[in-house]
């Protein structure tokens, strides 16, 4: 799962210039309606125009969700043309800027070459399908002011400590002449919406939404078979047992959106994420055109994972991008988990294998887990996030020798599913009630502060959960 950016209350503030190791100083919230309206409209070329009307003075404005591409490179950069005189858009630290050569900025346009690829950390700005439909995310639009472009580079990658407030906008996506599918409903020529609360992916094109008993949504026309037989097939089963065992869901019946990005490239490749209500998918390489074991396998891992975000992610979620550990963590050991009882066969101590050796590679000496996500180290979360639920499954276990790590889960699920979140606190609370809280506070110093040795650390934690393990040239071998 992509991480939200989460900020908390509705509103725009302005920043006040500032050294990058001061925080920034705020104007009050403006009082208006609305701080800027934006239109994005698809054209017959393929590429989009955005424009931007600005009701509120300000000379430079940032876009929160300003993540890079995998190379580290800003997306908006590679792919937008600004064609308005006088405006440029540039990087300023962790953020894309759009400022003024001098004056304020009132009326922007940009054209856009849509961009396609997977982000660090954050939904892919289009989905293209090769039959020519689009699905595009809203959330990419949202600006805040600023009173000096610069003043970007001072601000962190988690603004929520700032709580810095989501855009005060308004959004219309057109598609002139057509459909729009947004938010479950389908709108002819335009759909609008705001920037309250979690995105949403638009998408224009000739597909019609499919149903089928797990979920609704667009399928690329261009996906192989087995793809779309395992989709309408294994999706249903997998369903079926998260809901078994990990309770209801907040989102019902989810919403896909499976785009096939072609066979042209070499390997396989499996991009995903979930929102709302809404899981999404590129799928794309050489050995996924036709199907194989080890491809039939990677496919219903990545089943597994996206869909138990619906869980771990949707009914309750995180607020803190250093919180990410826990969700991403626990998608990957439900997927294995769901596979083994699924799969006959499938080699479940093999992908936990892989997810300890990770984690110990990738977080080293003296690196708190808890600082994976502002290192920009994403695969850390996940494999020591993994790493971290198998200690708590074996502590679950050892209490209760039917429980597993559905059991430790759902009862991490049902305490926080009043108010939505769970974090650090409410993850090492559950963790004390099936261990004890020496054990407890010792995992608390690793996610808080690090230790000298993770593999000494983590043999210790196997071993006083009751993880099956050996040692051999320095690995942890699980048994």
């Amino acid at each position: 799962m992509k991480r939200k950016i989460l900020l908390g209350m509705a509103g725009a503030l302005m920043l006040l210039a500032a050294p990058a190791v001061a925080k920034p100083a705020m104007y009050p919230v403006a009082t208006t309606r609305a701080d800027f309206d934006a239109t994005l409209t698809r054209q017959r070329d393929g590429s989009w125009v955005l424009d931007y009307r600005f009701r509120r003075k300000a000379p430079a404005w940032f876009f929160l969700r300003s993540f890079p591409k995998l190379d580290g490179a800003s997306w908006r950069l590679d792919s937008w043309t600004v064609e308005t005189p006088g405006v440029r858009l540039e990087r300023q630290g962790n953020y894309d800027v759009l400022a003024a050569g001098k004056g304020m900025l009132q009326r922007v346009r940009i054209r856009i070459r849509p961009y396609g690829q997977s982000l660090k950390a954050d939904y892919t700005p289009y989905l293209l399908f090769s039959d020519g439909g689009v699905a595009v995310y809203d959330a990419h639009y949202g600006l805040v002011p600023l009173k000096a472009a610069a003043d970007a580079a001072a601000l962190p990658s988690d603004l929520n400590d700032l709580k810095i407030e989501n855009p005060r906008g308004t959004l219309a996506i057109a598609n002139p002449g057509g459909t729009l599918l947004y938010k479950g409903m389908t709108t002819p020529d335009q759909a609008r919406g705001d920037f309250e609360g979690a995105g949403a992916y638009a998408y224009s094109g000739p597909a019609r939404p499919i149903e089928t008993a797990a979920f609704a949504g667009i399928l690329d026309p261009g996906l192989p078979a087995w793809i779309r037989t395992e989709l309408n097939d294994f999706t249903p089963r997998l369903f079926a047992l998260y809901r078994d065992r990990l309770g209801p869901n907040a989102s019902g019946r989810p919403m896909a959106l499976v785009a096939w990005g072609g066979a042209d490239m070499p390997g396989q490749s499996y991009g995903g994420s979930v929102l709302e209500g809404t899981v999404v998918m590129r799928i794309s390489g050489t050995k996924t055109a036709d199907s194989s074991p080890a491809g039939l396998s990677k496919l219903r891992w990545f089943i597994g994972h996206e869909s138990a975000h619906f869980w771990m992610g949707q009914t309750v979620s995180y607020e803190r991008r250093a919180d990410a550990w826990i969700t991403e963590g626990t998608a990957d050991v439900l997927a294995i988990r769901a596979l083994q009882q699924l799969v006959p066969g499938y080699d479940a101590r093999g992908e936990l294998q892989r997810e300890v050796d990770d984690c110990i590679k990738n977080n080293g000496p003296g690196l708190p887990l808890s600082g994976a996500s502002a290192r920009g180290d994403m695969r850390t979360n996940y494999a020591c996030g993994a790493t971290l639920l198998l200690a708590a499954e074996a502590a679950a276990r050892k209490r209760d020798p039917n429980a597993d790590a559905f059991t430790w889960i759902r009862g991490l699920i049902d305490a926080n599913r009043a108010d939505g979140k769970v974090d650090q606190a409410d993850w090492l609370a559950a963790f004390a009630a099936a261990s004890d809280p020496a054990l407890t506070a010792k995992v608390r110093e690793y996610l808080d502060k690090g230790v000298d040795d993770p593999a000494a650390f983590l043999a210790g934690l196997f071993e006083a959960t009751g993880v099956a393990f050996t040692r051999k040239d320095g690995r942890l071998i699980l048994s």
